[in-house]
Parts: structure tokens; sequence; C-alpha cells
């Protein structure tokens, strides 16, 4: 599902270097600390950002050669993404409708309830917590086959 081969991304005071692979069926966890190159790894898996050196597939297929129908695919969640503050949730329920043809709006609504997300809400008052719930959530309900969690928040989100 996911191989990475000695991929490399060099900055000034940095220098990456990882090679994994991920099995369908497994859950795997890459744990460093802060700076260690997990939300680079990240970016590099997605194509948001050009390694300098290795391989990268994921469904068997280079990260730029991903359709939007492999993308739809993978459940999302980047630290440093989310939804403008000036959004509500119930405006985003017909987003993920048109961007995902798998997207299970009962089971969205009935998780926002149940973890207490408010519909009518602005994102923008929301707390840390309830950000990171709703990304999560938008990554868990649309049949994703491959979920890719970027989280520095894991203890805000125990109850999931």
């Amino acid at each position: 599902m996911l191989e990475i081969n000695k991929l490399q991304k060099k900055y000034e005071n940095f220098e990456l270097n990882c090679s994994m692979k991920v099995e369908k069926g497994y859950i795997t966890a890459l744990v460093g600390e802060n700076g260690a190159g997990k939300s680079t790894t990240f970016k590099a898996l997605l194509g948001l950002i050009k390694p300098d050196g290795g391989e990268i597939t994921i469904f068997g297929k280079k990260p730029l050669e991903l359709t939007a129908k492999d993308r739809a695919k993978m459940g999302i969640v980047l630290t440093d993404s989310g939804f403008s503050g000036y959004l509500k949730v119930k405006d985003i329920i017909p987003v993920m409708e048109s961007l995902y043809t798998e997207f299970e709006k009962s089971r969205f609504l009935d998780l926002c309830n149940k973890l207490d997300i408010p519909l009518n809400k602005s994102i923008k008052e929301f707390s840390t917590g309830m950000k990171a719930k709703l990304k999560v959530l938008c990554a868990l309900t649309h049949k994703a086959k491959f979920l890719l969690l970027d989280v520095n928040w894991c203890n805000k989100i125990a109850c999931i």
C-alpha cells in the first residue's frame, strides 16, 4: 500500500533519510521528536514537497501520479491544515459530499453529535481539541482505504 525507499530531504539544519513499508491492513506509527521529519515525510508522500532523493509509492503509484480517484481513497489530517474559521460544520457537509463519492453523511452527523461538535457554530469559535476532532472525523467518514494522521495532539482526541 505504501512504500518509502531512501527518502531524502535536506534543509539548512536538517537532513531526512527515511525508508518504510506499510502493507494493507496494518496500522503503523511514525514516531519522533519535534523536528525529526515526520511532517516532512508526510508532505513528500502527498506530493506537497519535492524530495531530494529516494522513491515513494502509494497504491503502487508515485505521489504526483495519483489521480483524484486515488486521492479520494485517502483520509488526510495534517497538523497545519484545516477549514476556514468562518465556516460552520454544516457548511462542510456539501464540500465533503462533492469531494468524496462515499462520504457517509449520517455517520458524520452521528459522530458530531456523540463528540459534541456543534453544526451551527463557526469553526473559529472551536477549541483546539474540537478542531482536531472535526479534522479526524472528516478523514474517517468517507471510507478511506489509507489514513494519514499527522497529529501532535493525540492526547486531545483520546475520546475518539
